[in-house]
């Protein structure tokens, strides 16, 4: 049954919804076609349900077919709120990594026509980790707002630029982050992994000199201590802006400069190496 076809009663609750995505596998041409499909379904919750879904489908190496990127793109203009929301966490979060003609065009008229603070925000961070260039100024206004603390989401996206002239106005914000007592640990992970990403420094010394540190204990298999903590907060670092662990690894390399068994564990064997490897282009 084709897409356009089905009728309410066939995919709503989610469980019959469901049952058929399990059937489908994205990179064959009748799946593709009906996932295509569904993404016009006149009922809002089956659009909004199958942009919640679909980037966790089974997709394989190549990563999701491009027909299925732009119909999430589509799908950021949708007239229901809930869909558009679900459209940009997926593009934003999900499969920030790709792109399609069109798609930053999409989140950034979202900035500007969205009525919900929650597809905004979703927006700009998918603009952010696609590098385009409407993101910061985007952002350094969000952060001159004077009426609180902005989103996480707004935060992650500043840290996604990296740019260091957001640092003081991240410093503002993440500080009433941080006297929050009720606030999430996860969100405050991402908080102060924003603020290293905007310092103009860099992103630590101590992070950088703990993940040395790790290294050589690796290679030499002494005892690793304290250095894994330093790990744990540059991996949450690299998690909001995955570009830089290439930087970020040629400067851990830099501190392994005589202790060749360190740096080949470093380049090799390590979950810094193939995060490095695997990070997308500036």
């Amino acid at each position: 049954m084709l897409a356009p076809e089905l009728t309410l009663a066939d995919v709503v609750p989610g469980r019959p919804l469901e049952a058929l995505l399990r059937t489908l596998r994205p990179n064959a041409d009748g799946s593709l076609a009906v996932l295509v499909g569904l993404t016009e379904h006149p009922h809002p919750a089956v659009r909004a349900s199958l942009a919640q879904r679909l980037p966790l489908l089974p997709h394989g190496a190549a990563g999701p077919a491009p027909e299925l990127v732009s119909a999430l793109a589509r799908l950021v203009g949708d007239d229901d709120a809930g869909v558009r929301e679900a459209a940009c966490f997926a593009l934003a979060t999900m499969w920030r990594d790709h792109d399609a003609p069109g798609l930053c065009d999409a989140l950034a008229a979202r900035l500007e026509e969205d009525d919900d603070e929650e597809v905004r925000d979703e927006a700009l961070l998918g603009l952010a980790h696609r590098r385009d260039p409407r993101a910061l100024a985007a952002v350094g206004a969000a952060l001159a707002r004077a009426d609180g603390p902005v989103s996480r989401l707004v935060l992650e996206a500043a840290g996604a630029l990296g740019d260091p002239c957001l640092h003081d106005a991240v410093r503002t914000h993440a500080e009433a982050w941080l006297a929050d007592s009720g606030a999430d640990p996860a969100d405050l992970d991402v908080v102060e992994a924003v603020v290293r990403l905007t310092d103009p420094d860099g992103v630590g010394d101590d992070l950088l000199d703990g993940v040395a540190d790790l290294c050589r204990a690796r290679a030499h298999a002494r005892p690793a201590g304290r250095s894994v903590a330093a790990w744990e907060q540059l991996d949450a670092v690299l998690d909001v802006s995955p570009h830089r662990a290439r930087q970020v690894l040629e400067d851990v390399a830099a501190r392994l400069h005589g202790d060749p068994a360190a740096l080949h564990h470093l380049r090799h064997s390590s979950a810094l190496g193939q995060l490095a490897a695997a990070a997308p282009g500036v």
